[in-house]
Order: structure tokens, then sequence, then C-alpha cells
């Protein structure tokens, strides 16, 4: 194979999205916006209808069937302890490299990043708000956040499959990019030098949420240019993740009736 056959095979399979669990398997098999590429099943599984159903959808659907031994499905899954003996890798057209973000035109644009949101339920609520507001998509990376698996599709209420979702390996060369091609970098933080009712919702720019605990990383700091803040009253010193993504997902809907953040 060529460099460039090589690197275009990897870039369809690096696309992919690798679902795992009986559970989310079988929605994806049955949902007619997904395109199942290869179901992978575990060779020692014990003989299930639910598992004679899954081969019969993924086949009358065109997709590949393996089997694989309990330790490779786990390497596929890259979660053995919950995939249940089977994963699925999918294309999702919702689901792009955040590369494809570059060449937008977009004068006017509003996207949200996640820097190690690390719990899944979050992040599904994160995409969940997303999905439903004027936002653009969110962009999640692979390094040092939760992988999009059953959980979050289950906290996402089906809305992973309906939400522009960006991927990446590594969240900060890709808002060093937006960056430099004229996006403005925000980061949320409750210290920020202004809040969140003062960014105009024309223009284009990133929100960017940090880690539960411990925020936006000191790399993503330096990339932001700016930080901003949800203010909070009665002494509440902050906010879940999800919940401050839903603020930003729908500030400009609140802003259109008149209301003030």
């Amino acid at each position: 194979m060529s460099t460039q056959g090589y690197r275009e095979k990897k870039a369809y399979y690096d696309g992919l999205l690798t679902l795992f669990g009986r559970n989310p398997v079988m929605e994806a098999l049955q949902a007619p916006d997904i395109r199942p590429v290869c179901l992978h099943l575990a060779a020692s599984n014990r003989p299930a209808a639910v598992l004679d159903e899954m081969e019969q959808l993924a086949r009358s659907r065109g997709a590949e069937v393996k089997r694989h031994t309990r330790e490779a499905l786990a390497r596929i899954s890259r979660n053995g302890r919950q995939d249940q003996g089977v994963a699925i890798d999918v294309e999702a057209p919702n689901y792009r490299p955040a590369d494809s973000l570059a060449s937008s035109s977009a004068v006017n644009r509003e996207l949200l990043a996640v820097d190690r949101v690390t719990n899944p339920q979050n992040l599904g609520m994160i995409i969940r708000a997303v999905g439903a507001s004027p936002l653009a998509g969110v962009i999640i990376p692979r390094q040092g956040t939760a992988r999009i698996d059953g959980l979050v599709i289950k906290s996402s209420a089906g809305a992973l499959f309906r939400t522009p979702v960006y991927h990446c390996e590594d969240i900060a060369p890709v808002l060093a990019a937006l960056r430099n091609d004229g996006d403005e970098i925000l980061g949320l933080d409750a210290h920020g030098e202004r809040t969140i009712g003062a960014v105009p919702s024309d223009g284009r720019r990133v929100f960017v949420l940090g880690n539960e605990t411990h925020g936006l990383s000191a790399e993503t700091r330096k990339i932001c240019t700016g930080l901003v803040n949800i203010p909070l009253a009665h002494g509440v010193e902050s906010l879940n993740v999800s919940v401050t993504a839903g603020i930003i997902a729908f500030r400009s809907v609140v802003r259109d009736t008149g209301e003030t953040l």
C-alpha cells in the first residue's frame, strides 16, 4: 500500500466511532442515519437471542461481522469490563474530524470545546445541550476526556447521533489553529475578566469548558484569547460543567427574548 493510501485508510478508520455494550450496539444497528461498518463479537460469548439479532441486523445492513478472542475484543472496545462481549464500528454523519472546521467560511459560528471532562454523564449531557441549541457543534478530544461509550450515549438521550461532534486527539492544537484562523477562544473560569452576558452573539468563537475539579489546563489557558465567568449568587462557588454548557448553549436564545445574563 502506498503512503497516500495508508494515510487515507488511517484517516477513514480514525473517523469511525466505536461503541460497545449490547444496548448501545443494538441502538446503533437500528438507527437509520448511522452506517454500521463492522460488528465485533467475542468468540467466547454464550449463545443469546440478542447476539443472533445483532448479527442478522449487521449483515442485512452490509456490515462485516468479526469474532475475536476476549482479549482482542477488549483492545477494540478499550473497556473489557463493560463491553459485554460486543463492539461496533460505525460511520456517524455528524461525527467529524476537528480539522474540517478550518474549511468553514461561516462569519458567525459558535462552538463549545471540552478540556479534560472525565465524567461520562457530564459529557453526554454537554452533547445533549449542544445538540438542542443554536451552537454549531462540540469539539471533543480523545486525550484526557471521557471516551464516548454507552454511558455517554445514554446521558445524551440519543442526541450524540444528531449533534455535530468534532473529534481530535488533543484539544490544544485545534484551539490554536482556530485562534490563528480568527476565532475568539474563550475559557470559562470563575475569575474571568468579563461575564458571559458581555460576550456578543455574532462573530466566530469557541467556548472552552475545563475539568470538573481542576478547570482549564495550563496549556489551554495560554491559548485562550480571554476568560469569561458566569455570575453566581448566594455564595455558590461553581456550577456543574454540564449546567455551564447549557447556559452557554442557550445564551443567544435568552438574549433574543430580551432577558439578560
